[in-house]
């Protein structure tokens, strides 16, 4: 009895090494969630770069971070600044003092229409409303094409100045959305420049109109427009951010909230020679706590579905959890 009781236990044995023997590789979205379970440290220090809107952030990380693993710190640098290793642009280009290793999405931002109409506080624009405004054809705010996009409104007799300076990204942003929606978009008006510092926005006239950021918008408290598409609205904030970024979200069913499509990357890029000090910090940055972070700031968390192509590009060469 013992005998085939020994033979049994080393029957199971065998059959349940052989079956982890021939286990397929665990798919990305398992490892991401393998990896939750531990911080991975590399001792060093890391400088790091980023725009003002998104400091408080930073301090945030650090904290965490150097909780995490004592050996690790980060320091703040300014935008610019030669000695940063890590630069987290929001959507401007890198400055030539870095050379990026590799960079990978972080957060999300998007191109929005600030404005102020006291009477107008929900305004509504539909694609062909923004291109008409931001080429010059449509000049008053009381124009009949804006007033059948918000017929519950009253829209006053008030000529429409199109202020600010948008950056590259966010006209581009627009633009690649309402293509989509069938509209052509050339802001001519739109005085595009290298970085939109958001200062227009502090104080917006009666009747101005701005293209900027989501980010601006927000730590401006600036009142934005929501975007008719079809029968819906797109609206700018951070869930219709979320889901307009999420490139693998299903189509929404009749009465679901729709994504605001004008998105794209907030992107960190580490510079200089690839090392694992770099890379831990870039992986601790897409942790889901690290992500949480980004709800006290301006900018729009990565959906999980970036968040796991994100893993997917900084991990290289880091440790992996075990299967």
């Amino acid at each position: 009895m013992l005998v085939k009781k020994l033979v049994a236990v080393g029957l199971a044995v065998g059959i349940s090494l052989g079956l982890a023997a021939c286990d397929p590789p665990l798919p990305p979205e398992i490892l991401a969630a393998q990896a939750e379970k531990t911080v991975t440290c590399v001792d060093g220090d890391v400088s790091v770069s980023a725009p003002d809107v998104i400091s408080d952030v930073i301090d945030s990380w650090s904290t965490s971070l150097t909780g995490a693993c004592a050996g690790m710190t980060l320091t703040k640098v300014s935008v610019g600044d030669k000695t940063a290793q890590a630069v987290i642009s929001l959507g401007t280009a890198l400055p030539a003092t870095c050379t990026a290793f590799t960079s990978f999405p972080v957060a999300e931002d998007a191109g929005v229409l600030a404005y102020s109409l006291t009477d107008a506080p929900n305004l509504v624009l539909t694609p062909q409303n923004v291109q008409d405004i931001f080429s010059g054809k449509v000049t008053n705010w009381s124009d009949k094409s804006i007033a059948a996009s918000n017929p519950d409104a009253t829209l006053p007799s008030l000529p429409i100045s199109v202020v600010g300076t948008p950056q590259q990204s966010e006209i581009d942003a627009l633009a690649a959305w309402f293509k989509k929606l069938g509209v052509s978009f050339t802001p001519t008006l739109a005085k595009a420049a290298p970085i939109d510092t958001g200062a227009v926005l502090a104080n917006l006239a009666e009747g101005q109109i701005a293209i900027t950021s989501f980010s601006n918008a927000l730590y401006a408290y600036s009142t934005v427009a929501s975007i008719q598409v079809g029968k819906d609205l797109a609206t700018a904030d951070v869930a219709g951010v979320q889901l307009g970024a999420d490139k693998a979200a299903a189509k929404p069913k009749a009465g679901d909230p729709i994504g605001y499509g004008a998105t794209y990357p907030v992107t960190l890029s580490l510079c200089g020679q690839d090392n694992n000090t770099l890379r831990a910090f870039g992986r601790f940055v897409v942790r889901q706590d690290s992500q949480g972070a980004i709800g006290s700031a301006v900018i729009a968390a990565l959906p999980e579905s970036e968040r796991v192509k994100a893993i997917a590009i900084v991990e290289k060469g880091l440790p992996k959890p075990k299967q």
